[in-house]
Order: structure tokens, then sequence, then C-alpha cells
């Protein structure tokens, strides 16, 4: 029992230290953050004319591949289209092929004159 304490007290003594240090790089990291920030809001607005720059840049290539992308669209699609009504179609083959059979067999010839 008194192991059990003392493992208690090791563990309690370990989040007190972890706890200080915690703090203190939480301290560290608040003042770096506030000497720092002017000069990332400065880095930010210089930032601005690039960030535009590849805005348009993006826009432009864009644009000029939309009409490659909306033909392989449509490609796509009519493809997916023929695949669904052939998905539809091939297994009603062998019913569709007995039925002529049947027909063959069953329909009545003309009459001989």
């Amino acid at each position: 029992m008194i192991e059990l304490i003392a493992l208690t007290g090791l563990v309690l003594a370990g989040i007190a230290v972890a706890a200080v240090f915690g703090l203190v790089f939480l301290v560290l990291k608040i003042v770096i953050w506030a000497v720092i920030l002017p000069f990332r809001i400065l880095f930010k607005l210089l930032m601005i004319p690039v960030w535009l720059t590849l805005g348009a840049v993006g826009l432009v290539a864009g644009a000029a591949a939309l009409p490659i992308l909306l033909v392989v669209g449509a490609g796509v699609l009519v493809v997916g289209v023929l695949a669904a009504l052939a998905a539809l179609v091939i297994p009603a083959i062998p019913f569709v092929l007995l039925g002529l059979a049947i027909w063959a067999v069953m329909r009545r010839r003309p009459a001989v004159a």
C-alpha cells in the first residue's frame, strides 16, 4: 500500500513539473508571438499583390481549361449512358432470343397459292 501512495506522489510530482514547464513555455510563446506580430502583419500585407497575381493566373488557367474539361465531361457522360443502357439490355438478350425462337416456331406460314 505504501508503494501505491509513493507512486501516486511521483505521478503528481511529474504532473506538477509538466504544468510548470507548460506554463513557462506558454509565457514564452505569448511574448514571442507579441514581438513577431507586427512583422507577420507586414509580411501578410506585402504578400497581397503576390496572392492577387497567383489568383489571376489561376483564373486564366481555369478559363483556358474549362472548354477541355467540358468536352471530356460530355464524353464521359455519353460513355456512361451507353454503358448503363448496355447493362440493362445485355441481361435481356437470352429472353429476347427465346422469344424469337418461339415466334419462329409458332408463326403461321402464308398459304401456298
